[in-house]
């Protein structure tokens, strides 16, 4: 019976016979490479320990976390532009005191500081002559309406269940806090369209974009430029700078923070 199995069977035997050959040698290799894999695990807790640091993998907020008024956390020091136009205002920059200016009013009751009016009516005016009815919604803003702002989405975010930390940190992603917000300069504007519509806002952001630097203005947020200017992208804010200053930023496609070489560390 034996033997009759081991005709039928001649693989199996085979395999008997390798492993009685090998099988010592194979188990021995497995040994090793266990205790192998065992002392580098203890070296490794013996000198490094077990609490390696995590990676977040969360996206970066728009807001730079740098504080202070000036100083860059590069370690350079940021000297304002003794040119008006070139003044930055940002959380890293805020606004300097009260300064004399005076206002235009414009229609549907926004006004803007009087040196830019003349520049700003003459972009509108080129405007309406291609068919296009911009309308200025937002103009200057005084430190307590920009508060009221700031309030305003801190309330908004809390009513979706956040805490008031939690709730201020997504409002300024989209506010600049009181005192760090263009619009207390007068020296910007919020753009959309007359007609009220989607459609008609996106004609008038684009016409800004080619043209706006021919009359001072810069889109001061790019979308793809939050981790600079610390605010998400606003297609309809516009601001002024002067001509020359504008068609360099807007043909390098660069921020005023770049141009001012005032970029926060980590500001890519």
């Amino acid at each position: 019976m034996a033997d009759r199995n081991n005709i039928k069977n001649p693989e199996e035997n085979n395999r008997r016979r390798i492993w009685g050959t090998y099988g010592g040698e194979v188990l021995a290799a497995l040994v090793i490479i266990v205790l192998v894999v065992g002392v580098a695990f203890w070296v490794n807790k013996f000198f490094y320990g077990f609490e390696n640091p995590q990676i977040a993998f969360t996206e970066t907020p728009a807001q730079n976390k740098s504080e202070g008024s000036g100083k860059e956390k590069t370690g350079k020091t940021f000297k304002q532009s003794d040119d008006w136009r070139l003044i930055l205002v940002n959380r890293d920059h805020p606004l300097e005191g009260d300064e004399d200016r005076e206002f235009t009013e414009l229609r549907h009751g926004q006004s803007v500081d009087s040196r830019i009016y003349p520049d700003l009516q003459a972009m509108f005016d080129e405007m309406r002559e291609e068919g296009l009815s911009p309308l200025v919604v937002e103009g200057y803003r005084s430190n307590e309406e920009q508060k009221e702002k700031f309030e305003s989405k801190i309330r908004e975010y809390m009513g979706y269940g956040k805490t008031r930390d939690q709730a201020r940190e997504l409002a300024l992603q989209w506010v600049a806090e009181p005192g760090t917000s263009e619009h207390e300069t007068g020296m910007c504007v919020d753009i959309s369209s007359d007609n009220g519509d989607n459609e008609s806002a996106n004609e008038v952001w684009k016409w800004l974009d080619s043209n706006c630097s021919r009359f001072g203005f810069i889109k001061r947020y790019p979308y793809d430029k939050s981790s600079i200017t610390g605010l998400k992208g606003e297609p309809w804010h516009y601001r002024y700078v002067g001509a020359e200053a504008a068609e360099e930023i807007m043909k390098k496609g660069i921020t005023l923070e770049e141009y001012l070489g005032a970029v926060p560390q980590g500001g890519t």
